[in-house]
């Protein structure tokens, strides 16, 4: 483990909190202690649609702010932008100024054959090859969902009678490998599927100790596609039919397991 990695101590403040942020460009009483993380701009208005009163807060760097009410509980979403080095600054600034859990609501390949496309998937845990955690904190700490917000989007989910699969997730950083083995040896391991924000989602927020979740849609199979000797690297258009279903029905779990956490007490309410 690096010198610097060890000397460094997350329970102490970053000196940044009660500020606007640089990147978000929000502050303190912009954002609710509830957010929704998707990487992708183009989820943050699928999300919002739902929202009771929702107003823009921010737009930087292609960073989307937005909050809102759903049921009556204050709720932020703010794009993250694609991979863990960008996702993780959204997430860090997002903590500085108030947020309390944060639950990304992303796209996924699958790595098993019984995921299929449009089926959403609920992870507890990621691989971290994510791109950022390692500059965080050592490879041997785990990247592990918070058990209740994990708990919230499960069970949001059973009383929805959605159907979804959970297991261990790999946020990777190479999405156009051209080496099957790249996919499979993990897909050998029975990890269910990749992204590449979850395992610096996990990370930041247990470090900085606030709570966090991951679920995702499937829009292709990557354990199917590098089955042979070559991998097919496409993406079949995301505006199918069952994988917009998905995306929705992630977008649903999500905001009931939000209600699920302020009625458990888990998220305050800012004063």
């Amino acid at each position: 483990m690096s010198s610097y990695l060890e000397t460094i101590d997350y329970r102490r403040p970053t000196g940044l909190e009660g500020l606007e942020q640089y990147h978000i460009h929000c502050k303190p009483g912009d954002i609710a202690p509830a957010v929704i993380v998707p990487g992708d701009q183009g989820r943050v208005e699928k999300i919002v649609s739902i929202l009771d009163q929702a107003e823009k807060r921010a737009e930087n760097r292609g960073m989307i702010s937005y909050t809102g009410s759903y049921k009556g509980y204050p709720v932020s979403v703010v794009s993250t932008g694609m991979g863990g080095p960008s996702a993780a600054i959204a997430y860090e600034e997002l903590i500085n100024i108030g947020a309390q859990v944060l639950i990304r609501v992303g796209s996924m390949a699958a790595l098993q054959p019984e995921v299929g496309e449009g089926d959403v998937i609920i992870p507890y845990a990621c691989v971290r090859d994510d791109g950022a955690s390692q500059y965080y904190v050592s490879p041997n700490f785990p990247a592990v969902a918070s058990p209740q917000v994990f708990q919230a989007l499960v069970s949001s989910a059973a009383e929805l009678a959605f159907p979804v699969h959970v297991g261990i997730n790999w946020s990777h950083s190479c999405f156009y490998s051209r080496s099957p083995e790249y996919f499979q040896s993990w897909a050998r391991k029975r990890v269910i599927s990749m992204e590449m924000e979850g395992a610096a989602l996990f990370v930041v927020a247990a470090l900085r100790g606030v709570h966090a979740g991951l679920i995702g849609t499937c829009y292709a199979n990557r354990g199917r596609q590098s089955a042979g000797d070559t991998v097919d690297l496409s993406v079949p258009p995301i505006d199918r039919e069952v994988v917009e279903r998905g995306v929705q029905n992630s977008i649903r779990i999500a905001l009931e397991a939000v209600v699920k956490t302020y009625e458990s007490g888990l998220v305050q309410r800012n004063p």
